[in-house]
């Protein structure tokens, strides 16, 4: 199929804006020309796909996000830890993970319980106890379990190792505006390290001035979209809730 020169040209403008932006509003000029102009949207598709990445509308916002293999755009781990220094060793990373991944569990609920984590959202005293009692619980089940790490596919012991001995409970902030203090060697500290690739994203508000940490729209259109089907994501949300119940 040929497209005409002017729609090429709009659409390579709606894809490097997507590029810069991750998340375009359909009301914004970029987005809403994705919406109505269907050549537009199958060369911007198209340009996605070539880059390995995934374009797709949902919600109120259009979302340009990497495809996890195959892409030029694929975060490695090395670059992750150039970016976000906390991540210095890979037990880092993998508490990182765990740590967004248990967040996750707390926003990922029925419609009301999004209404209120939208609202109120998630204290990071709260999530810290619930980060403590679930990594302690796993490194229980590893004594006992013989393949329990194996089959998990965790790294419970560098997680449980990092988590309970390595980082300190929080301190005080040196900063009046701080409620705590934001050293990656704490855990108040490594948890606002392990969500900045959420704010980043656009997905969260952190409220650190208030200790709290908001999902928003675009969190729930990503998980919606993307999330729900994978059976990894299910599994590993399966097995918080599991270990949740325990508490």
């Amino acid at each position: 199929m040929s497209y005409s020169n002017e729609n090429i040209q709009k659409a390579s403008q709606v894809f490097f804006y997507l590029l810069k932006n991750k998340i375009v509003p359909i009301n914004d000029t970029f987005g809403n020309e994705y919406i109505e102009n269907l050549e537009v949207r199958e060369i911007v598709k198209t340009m996605a796909d070539e880059a390995g990445l995934l374009v797709f509308h949902i919600g109120g916002n259009v979302h340009l996000v990497s495809n996890p293999d195959n892409s030029i755009f694929a975060t490695s781990y090395t670059h992750m830890k150039e970016k976000y220094k906390g991540l210095k060793k890979k037990k880092y990373f993998y508490l990182a993970n765990i740590i967004i991944c248990i967040f996750l569990s707390e926003v990922d609920k029925e419609k009301f319980v999004r209404i209120r984590a939208e609202e109120e959202g998630i204290s990071y005293y709260k999530l810290e106890d619930i980060i403590t009692k679930t990594i302690e619980s796993w490194k229980k089940r590893n004594d006992e379990e013989e393949n329990f790490s194996k089959d998990w596919a965790l790294a419970i012991d560098d997680i449980y190792t990092l988590w309970t001995l390595e980082l300190s409970h929080s301190k005080p902030s040196n900063s009046e505006e701080l409620p705590f203090s934001k050293s990656i060697d704490t855990r108040l500290g490594f948890i606002h390290e392990a969500l900045k690739p959420l704010k980043d994203e656009g997905l969260i508000v952190d409220m650190m001035k208030e200790s709290r940490i908001i999902p928003k729209d675009e969190l729930y259109e990503r998980l919606n979209y993307l999330y729900h089907s994978q059976e990894r994501y299910e599994e590993i949300m399966g097995l918080i809730e599991d270990t949740k119940e325990g508490f």
